[in-house]
C-alpha cells in the first residue's frame, strides 16, 4: 500500500516550479508515495498530466491565510498523511499544532526557502532599532517551532549556518534546473541579446536594467534586452520605458511557458542576473543563472554572488550593481568579445551538465526521504 504524502504551500501558487515540478515530481516519480499537493490557485491550469493530486487553496489577503491553515488541517485529520513538507515560516505553528493534537503524528519535513531574519533585518523600511528588535525574537520563535519537524531541507547552502543547534536530520537542496541537457541548441538572434527571466522588481534589478539599456544605447544601437517574467510593478517599469524613450532596447515580455522561454535563452547571447545587494540575496545562486548555462549563454551577476562557482567554471563575469558603469562595461565587453561570450556558454553548459542540474539535487532529496522510510512503514 502506498504511503501518503502531503507536500503544503499557503503562500506559493501550486504551479510554483520548485515545489511542484521538481520537489514534488521527483518524489511522486522515485519514491512509494501517493503525493497530494496543496498550495495556491492560480491562472495555470491543474489540468496536467501528473499521478500527482492536486488541491488548490483560495488565494487569501496575508490577514486571512488562516483560513487556509484551517482547510489545510482539516484535510490532514481527514486523510491522516504519513509524510507532510511544508515550505512557508508561518506553516511552521502548523508543525507545532499536529505534534501536540494528533496521537499519530506524520513526519513533518520543513523546507526553507529564504532567510526570513535576514529578510527582517534588511527591510529598509523599517527603522534600525525596530529591525534589531524584531529579528531577535522571531528567531527565538522559529527555531523552538523547527523542534517540531523531523527533519529540514535547505534551498541555499548558508541558511543552515544560522541553526547550528537542530537536532533533527538536515540537508542542502538547490533549485537547480530540470531541463534536458541534450537540447538541440538554437542559432542565436541577428541582435546582441541580453536576457533576463524570473520575477520582476526594482530589488531583482528592473531598474538597472532600464538604466543600463538606456546608458548603453549612447554607445551602441545593436542590442536589445529582453526581460521576461512577472511582477507587481511590472506596468511602472513599461511606463518608465516609454517615458525615458528606450523602448528600442528594452521590453518587458510578462511570463511565457517555460519551453518558450528557454529557446530565448538559447537564442540569446548573455543573461543578466543584476540583483540588488541585500542581506537576504547574499551567499545565494540564483536559479537564473543555471538556466543561463543550460541554454548554453555566460551571464553578468551581482558581484555578491556565485563568486567560488565562478571560479571554478569560467561561465560569467560579475559586476558591482551599485555602479552603473561597471555594469554597462561588462555588457560592452560581451559585445565586443562574441567569441569569448561563445566559449564561456559552452563552460556554463559543461557545468549545467557536471554539477549544476537537478538530478544532483534530486538524488540528495531522495536520500534524505529514505531516512525516515522505516518510520513510515
Amino acid at each position: 500500500m502506498l504511503k501518503k504524502m502531503f507536500n503544503i504551500s499557503s503562500v506559493h501558487p501550486w504551479s510554483d516550479t520548485r515545489i511542484f515540478f521538481r520537489e514534488a515530481t521527483s518524489i511522486a516519480e522515485n519514491l512509494d508515495y501517493q503525493v497530494t499537493h496543496i498550495a495556491v490557485q492560480n491562472q495555470v491550469s491543474t489540468n496536467i498530466d501528473t499521478p500527482i493530486s492536486i488541491h488548490v487553496l483560495p488565494k487569501l489577503p496575508r490577514l486571512e491565510r488562516y483560513k487556509n491553515w484551517q482547510r489545510i488541517w482539516q484535510k490532514i485529520q481527514s486523510e491522516k498523511p504519513d509524510v507532510i513538507h511544508l515550505h512557508d515560516p508561518e506553516l511552521l505553528l502548523l508543525a507545532w499544532f499536529i505534534k501536540k493534537r494528533m496521537p499519530i503524528a506524520p513526519i513533518i519535513i520543513y523546507d526553507m526557502h529564504e532567510n526570513v531574519p535576514q529578510i527582517i533585518a534588511s527591510k529598509q523600511a523599517i527603522p534600525s532599532i525596530f529591525r534589531k528588535i524584531m529579528k531577535r525574537p522571531y528567531q527565538i520563535m522559529e527555531k523552538n517551532l523547527m523542534q517540531s519537524c523531523d527533519g529540514v531541507i535547505f534551498a541555499e547552502e548558508h541558511y543552515h549556518e544560522n541553526y547550528p543547534n537542530l537536532t533533527c536530520p538536515t540537508v542542502d537542496v538547490y533549485n537547480y534546473p530540470a531541463i534536458r541537457s541534450e537540447s538541440q541548441a538554437l542559432p542565436k538572434s541577428d541582435v546582441f541579446t541580453f536576457v533576463y527571466i524570473g520575477s520582476i522588481s526594482e530589488l531583482r534589478g528592473a531598474r538597472l536594467m532600464i538604466d543600463l539599456a538606456e546608458k548603453l544605447a549612447a554607445k551602441r544601437d545593436d542590442f536589445r534586452i529582453r526581460i521576461i517574467g512577472t511582477g507587481k510593478e511590472v506596468e511602472i517599469f513599461k511606463a518608465e520605458v516609454e517615458l525615458r524613450g528606450v523602448s528600442k532596447w528594452i521590453s518587458f515580455e510578462g511570463p511565457k511557458k517555460f519551453d518558450e522561454a528557454f529557446q530565448i535563452l538559447q537564442t540569446s547571447h548573455v543573461g543578466l542576473s543584476l540583483l540588488l545587494d541585500n542581506a537576504n540575496f547574499r551567499g545565494c545562486k540564483p536559479t537564473k543563472c543555471m538556466e543561463y548555462m543550460a541554454a548554453g549563454i555566460p551571464f553578468i551577476v551581482s558581484d555578491f554572488l556565485m563568486q567560488e562557482d565562478l571560479k571554478r567554471y569560467p561561465c560569467g563575469i560579475s559586476a558591482k550593481t551599485s555602479n552603473l558603469d561597471a555594469v554597462v562595461n561588462q555588457a560592452l565587453f560581451f559585445i565586443e568579445n562574441r567569441q569569448v561570450a561563445k566559449e564561456m556558454g559552452e563552460c556554463g553548459f559543461r557545468a549545467f551538465q557536471e554539477a549544476y542540474n537537478w538530478q544532483t539535487e534530486e538524488e540528495k532529496l531522495i536520500s534524505f526521504y529514505t531516512n525516515f522510510e522505516d518510520v513510515t512503514l
